[in-house]
């Protein structure tokens, strides 16, 4: 008899179950939205692009799919026609390489190895090169190596600092990949506090933020993204991004086969499907209370002068916009088919 090991059986029990999102948007109703006016255009563009590009049936249509051009035009809706166009490409880039080092799960040293050779590449492309990096290979994959067109635009609009910082976010990101396969191999989820430990890391949304002061043209002090204030605001972009994401994106995940979401393991908590998605709506609302709060104390208390408030609440609504954005790239692209499931007063309901 073959015997279920706990996320086999939480698969089956969730097989079959109703879920029910209530509408996410009036929880950031009071937050700004858009979408860049040159959707239209880049789209078409980077549609026929990426039909150029030498990679596998799947993974182009996972990208037709994902539609990165939209994704970047919901998230940066203010960003400039050449700024917009870069953070598609850096979409493209990174999703493609997180499918990478996704498939090399089951064979850890491949995977090890190219984690260690995209680290040596990003160092190299940010002009932060290290001794000994001319000795280390960097990837031969072709989109990879696309890293060097957007890092060269990266340093033309960022000093020594910011790019140093940066690329800290690259070097957690990349490493943070193993966790995340060790716990896709995991036959037993992790409990709540422990997955969004690894969850921050291996989103990859700290990665994608590195590219805020990119997108709205800013430059933020020093002293502020060195403080505590500043990195809650961060944190708290990270999870209420990965919220919605868990959401949105279970019934997905759920026929790859995979739970490992926070969505999931609040349901065995609890044994209640609708009560874990609404235990997840609370967490949100949260969230969204104490970015708010820490925004507010960031632009009354921290000394800045008027140029550096009109840097700061860029960089702050730009965070914002990352997240109402996520959500309307969430329900409107096809990567997680749930816009057939979308009823009249804006609530997802779908049989897993």
């Amino acid at each position: 008899m073959y015997n279920y090991n706990e996320k086999e059986l939480l698969v089956k029990k969730l097989k079959g179950q109703r879920l029910s999102i209530p509408d996410m948007r009036p929880i950031f109703a009071h937050w700004p939205r858009g979408q860049n006016e040159n959707y239209e255009a880049t789209k078409e563009t980077i549609d026929k692009q990426l039909a150029a590009q030498p990679m596998g049936e799947e993974a182009r249509k996972a990208f037709a799919n994902m539609n990165p051009a939209l994704l970047a035009a919901t998230w940066w809706p203010a960003a400039s026609k050449d700024r917009y166009r870069i953070l598609v490409e850096l979409i493209i880039w990174f999703g493609y390489w997180d499918d990478l080092v996704e498939g090399l799960t089951p064979d850890p040293n491949a995977a090890e190895g190219l984690r260690r050779a995209t680290k040596t590449l990003v160092r190299q492309s940010l002009g932060l090169t290290q001794p000994g990096d001319e000795d280390d290979a960097v990837p031969s994959d072709p989109l990879v190596l696309n890293f060097k067109t957007l890092a060269a635009e990266v340093c033309a609009n960022y000093d020594e600092e910011q790019r140093k910082s940066l690329l800290g976010h690259f070097d957690r990101y990349i490493d943070a990949t193993r966790l995340e396969a060790e716990a896709d191999l995991s036959e037993r989820l992790p409990s709540l506090k422990r997955y969004w430990e690894v969850r921050i890391l291996t989103s990859g949304m700290g990665t994608l933020l590195g590219f805020t002061e990119y997108a709205v043209e800013a430059k933020l002090p020093s002293q502020l993204v060195a403080s505590a204030a500043y990195e809650a605001l961060w944190m708290t972009t990270i999870v209420i991004n990965s919220i919605v994401n868990d959401l949105i994106s279970f019934k997905k995940e759920m026929k790859a086969g995979s739970v490992l979401s926070s969505v999931a393991i609040l349901y065995q908590q609890v044994d209640n499907l609708d009560a874990a998605v609404q235990m997840s709506l609370a967490h949100l609302r949260i969230l969204v209370n104490e970015f708010d709060r820490t925004a507010n104390t960031i632009l009354s208390e921290f000394p800045l002068n008027p140029e550096e408030v009109d840097a700061v609440s860029k960089v702050i609504d730009a965070l914002r916009t990352v997240n109402t954005g996520n959500l309307e790239w969430s329900l409107q692209s096809k990567r997680y088919g749930v816009g057939q499931f979308i009823r009249d007063d804006g609530r997802i309901e779908l049989i897993l």
